[in-house]
Protein backbone atom coordinates (compact mmCIF):
# COMPACT_ATOMS: atom_id res chain seq x y z
CA UNK A 1 0.00 0.00 0.00
CA UNK A 2 1.53 3.73 -0.81
CA UNK A 3 1.75 6.17 1.44
CA UNK A 4 -1.12 8.83 1.11
CA UNK A 5 1.60 11.16 2.63
CA UNK A 6 3.67 13.41 -0.37
CA UNK A 7 7.05 13.43 1.92
CA UNK A 8 8.59 11.16 4.24
CA UNK A 9 10.24 12.24 6.88
CA UNK A 10 13.10 10.37 9.08
CA UNK A 11 15.55 10.67 11.26
CA UNK A 12 18.57 8.61 11.40
CA UNK A 13 22.49 8.70 12.07
CA UNK A 14 24.32 7.67 15.59
CA UNK A 15 22.91 11.17 16.56
CA UNK A 16 19.48 10.71 15.14
CA UNK A 17 21.28 14.35 13.38
CA UNK A 18 20.55 13.53 10.02
CA UNK A 19 16.90 13.71 8.40
CA UNK A 20 15.84 12.38 5.70
CA UNK A 21 13.42 13.53 3.45
CA UNK A 22 11.75 11.12 0.74
CA UNK A 23 9.35 12.98 -1.90
CA UNK A 24 6.64 10.06 -2.00
CA UNK A 25 4.88 10.42 -5.11
CA UNK A 26 6.38 7.13 -6.71
CA UNK A 27 3.30 6.63 -9.25
CA UNK A 28 4.03 10.38 -10.76
CA UNK A 29 7.51 10.51 -10.50
CA UNK A 30 7.51 12.74 -7.62
CA UNK A 31 6.37 15.39 -9.60
CA UNK A 32 5.67 18.52 -7.45
CA UNK A 33 2.62 19.73 -6.16
CA UNK A 34 1.67 22.60 -4.44
CA UNK A 35 0.57 20.51 -1.20
CA UNK A 36 3.74 18.69 -1.56
CA UNK A 37 5.91 21.95 -1.66
CA UNK A 38 3.99 23.60 1.16
CA UNK A 39 4.84 20.68 3.34
CA UNK A 40 8.78 20.96 2.45
CA UNK A 41 8.58 24.28 3.37
CA UNK A 42 7.08 23.54 6.86
CA UNK A 43 9.74 20.77 7.00
CA UNK A 44 12.33 23.46 5.96
CA UNK A 45 11.26 25.93 8.38
CA UNK A 46 11.12 23.54 11.41
CA UNK A 47 14.33 22.54 10.12
CA UNK A 48 15.81 25.52 10.54
CA UNK A 49 15.21 25.70 14.11
CA UNK A 50 16.49 22.33 15.56
CA UNK A 51 19.64 22.53 17.20
CA UNK A 52 20.03 18.90 16.65
CA UNK A 53 19.50 18.51 12.84
CA UNK A 54 23.34 18.21 11.54
CA UNK A 55 22.34 17.54 8.04
CA UNK A 56 19.30 16.80 5.65
CA UNK A 57 18.77 14.29 2.48
CA UNK A 58 16.07 14.87 0.07
CA UNK A 59 15.68 11.88 -2.43
CA UNK A 60 12.47 10.47 -4.22
CA UNK A 61 10.40 7.40 -3.74
CA UNK A 62 10.84 4.67 -6.35
CA UNK A 63 12.42 4.97 -9.49
CA UNK A 64 12.78 8.68 -9.84
CA UNK A 65 14.09 11.66 -7.78
CA UNK A 66 11.86 14.73 -9.10
CA UNK A 67 10.03 14.78 -12.53
CA UNK A 68 9.50 18.72 -11.82
CA UNK A 69 5.61 19.90 -11.24
CA UNK A 70 2.98 18.00 -12.27
CA UNK A 71 1.86 19.11 -15.26
CA UNK A 72 -0.91 16.51 -15.43
CA UNK A 73 -3.23 19.18 -13.72
CA UNK A 74 -2.41 18.07 -10.57
CA UNK A 75 0.01 20.63 -9.20
CA UNK A 76 -2.79 22.86 -7.63
CA UNK A 77 -6.16 20.31 -6.28
CA UNK A 78 -7.28 23.17 -5.19
CA UNK A 79 -7.18 26.01 -7.79
CA UNK A 80 -10.38 27.37 -9.13
CA UNK A 81 -11.44 26.76 -12.53
CA UNK A 82 -10.54 29.60 -15.05
CA UNK A 83 -13.96 31.53 -15.71
CA UNK A 84 -12.69 33.10 -18.79
CA UNK A 85 -9.62 32.84 -21.31
CA UNK A 86 -8.28 36.24 -20.27
CA UNK A 87 -4.96 35.95 -18.56
CA UNK A 88 -4.54 36.58 -15.29
CA UNK A 89 -0.79 37.79 -14.26
CA UNK A 90 -1.27 38.62 -10.90
CA UNK A 91 -3.16 35.38 -10.14
CA UNK A 92 0.10 33.48 -11.73
CA UNK A 93 2.82 35.66 -9.64
CA UNK A 94 1.11 34.44 -6.07
CA UNK A 95 0.62 30.76 -7.31
CA UNK A 96 4.81 31.21 -8.13
CA UNK A 97 5.36 32.58 -4.68
CA UNK A 98 3.82 29.51 -3.49
CA UNK A 99 6.30 27.57 -5.46
CA UNK A 100 9.05 29.81 -4.90
CA UNK A 101 8.62 29.83 -0.73
CA UNK A 102 9.42 26.47 -0.44
CA UNK A 103 12.84 26.34 -2.32
CA UNK A 104 13.93 29.81 -0.31
CA UNK A 105 13.14 27.59 2.74
CA UNK A 106 15.52 25.10 1.48
CA UNK A 107 18.30 27.21 0.57
CA UNK A 108 17.68 28.83 3.95
CA UNK A 109 18.83 26.04 5.96
CA UNK A 110 21.94 26.25 7.39
CA UNK A 111 23.29 22.41 7.93
CA UNK A 112 24.62 20.41 4.69
CA UNK A 113 22.06 19.36 2.59
CA UNK A 114 22.25 16.00 0.10
CA UNK A 115 20.20 15.28 -3.09
CA UNK A 116 20.50 11.54 -3.43
CA UNK A 117 19.22 11.13 -6.66
CA UNK A 118 18.07 8.20 -7.21
CA UNK A 119 16.49 8.35 -10.79
CA UNK A 120 14.68 10.81 -13.49
CA UNK A 121 15.53 14.66 -12.04
CA UNK A 122 13.56 16.56 -14.52
CA UNK A 123 12.34 20.98 -14.63
CA UNK A 124 11.83 21.79 -11.05
CA UNK A 125 13.61 18.47 -9.78
CA UNK A 126 16.76 19.70 -11.49
CA UNK A 127 16.62 23.36 -9.86
CA UNK A 128 16.09 20.64 -6.30
CA UNK A 129 18.84 18.82 -7.15
CA UNK A 130 21.09 22.04 -7.70
CA UNK A 131 19.74 23.82 -4.94
CA UNK A 132 21.18 21.23 -2.31
CA UNK A 133 24.92 21.85 -1.45
CA UNK A 134 26.00 18.34 -2.46
CA UNK A 135 24.57 14.99 -4.29
CA UNK A 136 25.07 11.35 -4.16
CA UNK A 137 24.26 10.28 -7.63
CA UNK A 138 22.86 6.78 -9.23
CA UNK A 139 24.24 5.72 -12.55
CA UNK A 140 20.25 5.53 -12.94
CA UNK A 141 19.47 8.74 -12.98
CA UNK A 142 19.13 11.49 -16.21
CA UNK A 143 18.76 14.91 -16.03
CA UNK A 144 16.72 17.75 -18.26
CA UNK A 145 16.02 21.26 -17.92
CA UNK A 146 12.49 20.21 -19.19
CA UNK A 147 11.54 24.04 -18.58
CA UNK A 148 12.63 24.80 -22.52
CA UNK A 149 10.38 22.11 -24.04
CA UNK A 150 7.46 23.84 -22.43
CA UNK A 151 8.35 27.23 -24.12
CA UNK A 152 9.52 28.58 -20.16
CA UNK A 153 12.95 28.59 -18.63
CA UNK A 154 14.24 27.27 -15.59
CA UNK A 155 12.79 29.67 -13.06
CA UNK A 156 12.62 28.25 -9.74
CA UNK A 157 15.63 29.11 -9.42
CA UNK A 158 17.22 26.67 -11.42
CA UNK A 159 18.70 29.73 -14.17
CA UNK A 160 20.81 30.87 -10.87
CA UNK A 161 21.94 27.98 -9.67
CA UNK A 162 22.83 25.53 -12.62
CA UNK A 163 25.44 27.60 -13.78
CA UNK A 164 27.05 27.58 -10.46
CA UNK A 165 27.24 23.72 -10.26
CA UNK A 166 27.92 22.84 -13.60
CA UNK A 167 29.45 26.06 -15.34
CA UNK A 168 28.60 28.31 -17.59
CA UNK A 169 28.82 26.64 -21.11
CA UNK A 170 27.12 23.56 -19.74
CA UNK A 171 24.25 25.18 -18.08
CA UNK A 172 24.09 27.38 -20.87
CA UNK A 173 23.47 24.09 -23.43
CA UNK A 174 21.08 22.29 -21.20
CA UNK A 175 19.23 25.23 -20.80
CA UNK A 176 18.62 26.51 -24.00
CA UNK A 177 18.03 22.91 -25.99
CA UNK A 178 16.17 21.18 -22.70
CA UNK A 179 18.55 17.87 -23.75
CA UNK A 180 18.61 14.55 -21.20
CA UNK A 181 21.95 14.73 -19.74
CA UNK A 182 23.21 11.16 -18.35
CA UNK A 183 24.47 10.57 -14.97
CA UNK A 184 28.12 9.74 -15.99
CA UNK A 185 27.82 13.23 -17.99
CA UNK A 186 26.78 15.09 -15.06
CA UNK A 187 28.85 13.29 -12.35
CA UNK A 188 31.95 14.81 -14.54
CA UNK A 189 30.44 18.21 -15.02
CA UNK A 190 30.53 18.23 -11.24
CA UNK A 191 27.07 17.53 -10.43
CA UNK A 192 27.64 14.51 -8.16
CA UNK A 193 29.87 14.32 -5.60
CA UNK A 194 29.69 11.05 -5.86
CA UNK A 195 28.36 8.80 -8.68
CA UNK A 196 27.51 4.68 -7.75
CA UNK A 197 25.20 1.67 -9.08
CA UNK A 198 21.52 2.03 -7.82
CA UNK A 199 21.94 -0.41 -5.42
CA UNK A 200 24.72 1.27 -3.61
CA UNK A 201 22.93 4.78 -3.44
CA UNK A 202 21.03 4.86 -0.28
CA UNK A 203 24.59 3.13 1.66
CA UNK A 204 26.52 5.30 -0.38
CA UNK A 205 24.22 8.70 0.78
CA UNK A 206 24.30 7.06 4.66
CA UNK A 207 28.22 7.02 4.52
CA UNK A 208 28.37 10.79 3.47
CA UNK A 209 25.82 12.07 5.75
CA UNK A 210 27.04 10.38 8.74
CA UNK A 211 30.95 12.01 7.91
CA UNK A 212 29.10 14.97 8.13
CA UNK A 213 26.76 14.48 10.97
CA UNK A 214 30.21 13.23 13.16
CA UNK A 215 31.28 16.90 12.10
CA UNK A 216 31.59 20.10 14.19
CA UNK A 217 28.09 21.68 13.39
CA UNK A 218 28.97 25.12 14.45
CA UNK A 219 31.59 25.15 11.97
CA UNK A 220 29.77 23.70 8.94
CA UNK A 221 26.79 25.91 9.56
CA UNK A 222 29.38 28.99 9.40
CA UNK A 223 31.22 27.70 6.90
CA UNK A 224 28.09 27.37 4.83
CA UNK A 225 26.72 30.64 5.07
CA UNK A 226 29.99 32.57 4.42
CA UNK A 227 30.43 31.19 1.06
CA UNK A 228 26.85 31.76 -0.17
CA UNK A 229 27.02 35.07 1.33
CA UNK A 230 30.23 36.05 -0.15
CA UNK A 231 30.60 34.69 -3.03
CA UNK A 232 29.93 37.35 -4.89
CA UNK A 233 32.49 39.58 -2.86
CA UNK A 234 35.80 40.54 -3.53
CA UNK A 235 38.63 38.91 -1.54
CA UNK A 236 38.80 41.51 1.53
CA UNK A 237 35.22 41.95 1.43
CA UNK A 238 34.72 38.09 1.86
CA UNK A 239 37.28 38.25 4.61
CA UNK A 240 35.91 40.81 6.69
CA UNK A 241 33.24 38.13 7.27
CA UNK A 242 35.34 36.52 8.43
CA UNK A 243 36.79 38.26 11.26
CA UNK A 244 33.68 38.99 12.19
CA UNK A 245 32.61 35.12 12.12
CA UNK A 246 35.55 33.52 13.52
CA UNK A 247 34.94 34.32 17.08
CA UNK A 248 31.83 32.57 17.38
CA UNK A 249 33.70 29.24 16.48
CA UNK A 250 36.90 30.00 18.54
CA UNK A 251 34.16 30.49 21.69
CA UNK A 252 32.96 26.94 21.28
CA UNK A 253 32.52 24.22 23.13
CA UNK A 254 33.18 22.50 19.74
CA UNK A 255 36.58 24.36 19.08
CA UNK A 256 38.11 23.65 22.46
CA UNK A 257 36.99 19.75 21.58
CA UNK A 258 38.98 19.75 18.16
CA UNK A 259 42.21 21.14 19.64
CA UNK A 260 42.13 18.65 22.89
CA UNK A 261 41.13 15.41 20.28
CA UNK A 262 43.82 16.72 17.82
CA UNK A 263 46.35 17.03 21.22
CA UNK A 264 45.69 13.67 22.06
CA UNK A 265 45.00 11.27 18.85
CA UNK A 266 41.69 10.34 18.95
CA UNK A 267 38.55 11.48 16.98
CA UNK A 268 36.84 14.58 18.32
CA UNK A 269 33.43 14.13 19.95
CA UNK A 270 31.31 17.61 18.49
CA UNK A 271 28.53 18.37 20.83
CA UNK A 272 27.10 21.61 18.71
CA UNK A 273 28.27 24.34 21.80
Amino acid sequence: MVDSNPILTERRGNRDGILWITLNRPEKLNALTFPLLEELREICFEARKDRSLRCVVITGAGRGFCAGMDMGGGANPDAPPPVDSHPDPEGRRLNMRQEVEAYIALRRLEVPVIASINGPCVGAGFDLACHCDLAVGSTAARYQVAYVRRGLYADLGGFWSIPKILGWRKAMELMMTGRFMSAEEAHEAGLTNYLVEPEQLEEKTMEFAMEIEAGPPIAQKIGKVLAYRTSSLDFESAMAWSETAIPLVDMSQDFQEGIQAFRQKRDADFKGR
